[in-house]
């Protein structure tokens, strides 16, 4: 330990390190990929069916009342001013 390291044994060091680090995160990103395929799920044709048949159709202006809420408290929290959009109430939607 007392021998000290010349710049290139230095650099030699710290390339080998770092490509040690870089393929180890490649293989784990590789294993994480490979969940996809191992562990994908079967789709099932009945249960699309069933949800097509379940469409719920919503009110358009209670939509429309909830996107501008939305974008209003965005706005605020921001704090940007946007002169098209005026707040009159606030309701707690259930």
């Amino acid at each position: 330990m007392g021998e000290k390291l010349t710049l290139i044994q230095a650099l030699s060091v710290t390339l080998s390190s770092m490509t040690i680090v870089f393929l180890t995160l490649l293989v784990i990103s590789l294993i994480l990929d490979s969940f996809k395929h191992i562990f994908k799920e079967k789709p099932k044709a009945d249960v699309k069916k069933e949800v097509a048949q379940t469409v719920v159709e919503d009110d358009d202006n209670e939509e429309e009342k909830v996107v501008v809420a939305i974008a209003a408290s965005i706005m605020a929290g921001e704090g940007k001013v946007n002169p098209n959009l005026h707040v009159t109430s606030i309701k707690r939607v259930k």
